[in-house]
């Protein structure tokens, strides 16, 4: 862990160095408990008792975006919404809105200056600590409503820190971060059930039998309401229905009849939580302006003005339901001639992954060399595609990728 400091860059050199110097207070055992956080909010007059209407999202994949659905939805019934989401993908504010607005950098750099001070060389995880500061930013800016996405698990995350919430809403639960939540979707789905409130509202989106029997059990035993995919309401063709409404989500931005599920989790928060009411009349103007980047997002020719006859697509599919997502996506539209760039961390579980990989059937799957300590070796990922009959390639970065692409490109106009 001590190593990750070496790969936080940010444009802004002071908030660099302190997002760095927090991984040097990283403890040496770390125990799964909510201690830490608690003694530096203790400390910092406990800003999460203060924040109020929180909408809190926990799951293995969709968190993020229904997170950020909620947001948009929330955002244009003239709400103001504080939103709290992680990792990031470019920079580190796009974790931190503040009433609807990306945090300004002199202000996170205060903030974080302060709670540094606060915490006083205690020992803290990164995600802790920048936890604790998120907290005191919303507190600082109450908005009408504050969404929490939880970083990993669910009982022992920081975001969890929090005593009550308006609704508590599950994602797709499935096998990811094996080493600190289990390797089954029953001790999984125990851990993410931990941020059920008593006498509360619970939305769980598609799940496995062993999931919802969990998600279930969790529900009765704290007095809690739960609505779930496919017994409170569905997604067929295209079309959220339920017991009073049928809406039609084609006009959605986001990419994947993934999306249409992730939708109708927020939606139904909308419909079951009074405080999170919405104009239905207006979803049609919402749906189009939904932006969440990184997410089966087609990159701009604009972008990548050397490789104008290349189509680019990103994903940020890590695990094998994200993947299985991505290939059912690409045989629906039924892609051909297509090529995979491929970079994953050391302990995503990359033969399963592979697996899913040769159903869509790329030509070429090109391999990453990555540069951080946490990339998964190339060579053994080459060695299973080897195995599974997958074309692949070991590359340097991206762009050595789609130069080779380029030139297949053009070889292949030419022959024409």
């Amino acid at each position: 862990m001590l190593q990750s400091y070496k790969y936080i860059t940010h444009k802004n050199k002071k908030i660099e160095d302190i997002l760095k110097s927090f991984f040097l207070l990283h403890p040496n055992n770390v125990d799964l408990s909510l201690e830490r956080i608690k003694k530096l909010l203790n400390r910092l007059n406990n800003p999460q008792k203060k924040i109020k209407n929180i909408i809190h999202i926990a799951g293995t994949n969709g968190k993020g975006s229904i997170a950020t659905i909620l947001y948009y939805l929330q955002k244009y019934q003239g709400k103001t919404v504080n939103i709290y989401r992680s990792p990031h993908l470019i920079s580190f504010n796009e974790r931190i809105h503040i009433k609807n607005k990306q945090v300004t950098n002199q202000y996170l750099l205060d903030i974080l200056e302060y709670v540094k001070e606060v915490n006083d060389k205690q020992p803290i995880t990164f995600f802790e600590i920048i936890t604790a500061a998120t907290f005191y930013m919303f507190y600082q800016n109450l908005a009408d409503l504050t969404i929490l996405e939880v970083g990993l698990g669910g009982q022992f995350d920081a975001t969890n820190i929090i005593e009550n919430n308006l609704v508590s809403i599950i994602s797709t639960i499935g096998i990811d971060h094996k080493e600190f939540l289990g390797s089954t979707i029953k001790a999984i789905a125990n851990e993410k059930v931990g941020i059920i409130k008593k006498k509360s509202c619970v939305i769980s989106s598609k799940q496995t039998v062993s999931a919802k029997r969990i998600i279930k059990k969790k529900s009765e035993e704290m007095e809690s309401r739960l609505y779930q995919y496919n017994e409170n309401w569905k997604v067929k063709n295209n079309i959220f229905y339920n017991d009073d409404l049928q809406i039609n989500l084609e006009k959605i931005s986001l990419i994947g009849r993934h999306q249409y599920i992730n939708v109708s989790c927020a939606l139904m928060a909308c419909i079951k939580v009074k405080k999170l009411n919405i104009d239905f009349k207006s979803l049609y103007k919402i749906f189009p302006k939904m932006n969440w980047p990184g997410r089966l997002e087609k990159i701009s020719t604009n972008l990548l003005p050397n490789y104008s006859n290349l189509e680019c697509w990103v994903d940020v599919a890590h695990n094998k339901l994200g993947f299985t997502v991505l290939v059912e996506w690409i045989k629906r539209i039924k892609m051909k001639n297509f090529y995979i760039i491929l970079a994953l961390g050391i302990r995503k579980d990359y033969i399963n992954i592979l697996k899913v990989i040769k159903k869509a059937n790329p030509k070429i799957l090109f391999v990453l060399k990555g540069k951080s300590f946490n990339s998964h070796n190339p060579k053994k990922i080459k060695a299973v595609a080897d195995q599974l009959k997958i074309h692949s390639i070991i590359s340097e970065s991206i762009y050595d990728a789609l130069n080779i692409l380029k030139k297949i490109k053009i070889h292949a106009i030419k022959k024409k």
